[in-house]
Order: C-alpha cells, then structure tokens, then sequence
C-alpha cells in the first residue's frame, strides 16, 4: 500500500464517519463542498494531517480552493508528508 493510499484512506474514513457515510460512497474526484463539510470537520481534516502525516493544512487552503477534491488534499498531503 502506498503512502497515499495510506493518506486517502485514513481521511476518506474520517469524512464518511463526520458525515455518516461509507467510504465507497466518497467520490475522490468530487469537491469536497458537496459533502457539506462544515467548519468542525474542516479543523479535524486540519488535526488529521498534522497528528498522522505531519502536514499543516490551513483554513486558507479551502477558503483559496473552494472546489478542492479529496484526491487534490490527499496528493498535497502527500506530496509535504514528512512520515
């Protein structure tokens, strides 16, 4: 398994679980808007990242990329991941 597959695991279960879904029912390529996130879940992808991977995401990052897709945070993630 590779590291992002790793990484896309680890946070597609934390949003079906914030969002009462089952993982196959996330689409990687879907933005992550359409899962009506809100704010908390946003701080706990943030707290995710860091505790798991080591990688500061900023509220910034989503203000800045309202579209962005799971498969876009998971590759950023992994592309900083110091793990």
């Amino acid at each position: 398994m590779s590291q992002y597959d790793v990484i896309y695991a680890k946070v597609s279960e934390m949003i079906a679980d914030a969002k009462d879904l089952e993982c196959e029912d996330i689409q990687a390529d879907a933005p992550l808007a359409l899962l009506s996130l809100d704010s908390l879940d946003y701080v706990e992808l943030i707290i995710l990242a860091k505790r798991e991977f080591g990688v500061t995401l900023t509220a910034e990052l989503f203000i800045q990329h309202p579209n962005i897709t799971l498969r876009e945070v998971c590759e950023f993630i992994d592309k900083e991941s110091v793990a």
